[in-house]
């Protein structure tokens, strides 16, 4: 009788283990630096006269990570967490984090999705509760306002998801940056692209952003 129930707390412990291994985010070794968002607004944060920002600059990780981090102080509805992104010099990227499921849900409201549509979400997350870990690496980026998203490895709580849900998924990711991009007004992204190993972005946006 001992040795089974030593057996169970053993299989127990490890289940917990394992559990908590896959209910965490991917750690890509890029910190957050809300001053470096502080250091960028100052210097790039300028009016071209007519309301809007002319953007024309190359972005480190950091930078990037940093400005998600300031994204998600901001922005009530982001519906991402503790994201970090990396661009490597293969002109590839990763991105890991949390997924804030009932945020993503209002979100998709905000940005015009049916109750059809999103009850359809929902079926692919029925058993979850709280937020999901994700891991995503592939190419991708904006020309002319277009944004392509082409993902060679995507995971859910450490798990690989097949492509039969990633092509569809990576749909509708397009779908909503495009329709949040479009909310913010006057935002014309003319290149956004990470071909060497950081972010290159050109274009202009609005002198004031609503979040």
């Amino acid at each position: 009788m001992k040795k089974v129930l030593i057996a169970l707390v053993i299989i127990i412990v490890f289940a917990f283990i394992a559990f908590k291994y896959m209910m965490q985010a991917k750690d890509l070794g890029v910190k957050a630096d809300t001053s470096l968002v502080t250091a960028f607004e100052e210097k790039y944060g300028k009016s071209n006269g007519s309301g809007k920002i002319d953007l024309d600059v190359n972005l480190s990780s950091e930078e990037i990570t940093s400005v998600f981090a300031v994204w998600e102080e901001r922005d009530r509805s982001f519906p991402l967490r503790d994201v970090q992104i990396k661009f490597n010099v293969d002109g590839t990227g990763e991105a890991s984090g949390y997924i804030k499921i009932a945020t993503a849900i209002n979100l998709a409201k905000n940005l015009g999705y049916s109750d059809t549509d999103i009850e359809k979400g929902k079926e692919y997350i029925k058993y979850v509760s709280g937020d999901l870990p994700f891991y995503v690496a592939g190419t991708g980026g904006i020309s002319s306002n277009a944004l392509s998203v082409n993902p060679t490895n995507f995971q859910i709580a450490k798990i690989n998801v097949p492509d039969s849900i990633t092509k569809p998924a990576s749909a509708v990711v397009s779908d909503m940056i495009t329709r949040r991009i479009k909310q913010i007004g006057g935002a014309d992204i003319k290149d956004a692209s990470f071909k060497s190993g950081s972010f290159h972005l050109q274009g202009s946006v609005p002198e004031t952003i609503k979040y």
